[in-house]
């Protein structure tokens, strides 16, 4: 079994290492089912968290599709 790093948006946004604000975080999660971070997004009881690999995957995958 692997072990997975999991992040609230809540740390996601005080990492630094990511450019969203809580703002931005909201809408990504409010239509992940519309922009592809349904496999990323885990809900836990009522929280929801990111599965951080997925997530970055998720990001570059996005890198690559705007240059397209």
């Amino acid at each position: 079994m692997e072990a997975y790093t999991y992040w609230s948006p809540q740390q996601i946004v005080s990492s630094g290492r990511y450019p969203f604000t809580m703002g931005q975080i909201r809408h990504l999660l409010l239509y992940r089912h519309r922009n592809n971070l349904e496999k990323v997004v885990r809900k836990v009881g009522k929280r929801l968290v990111f599965r951080m690999d997925l997530f970055d995957q998720w990001i570059e995958e996005q890198a690559s599709q705007s240059s397209r």
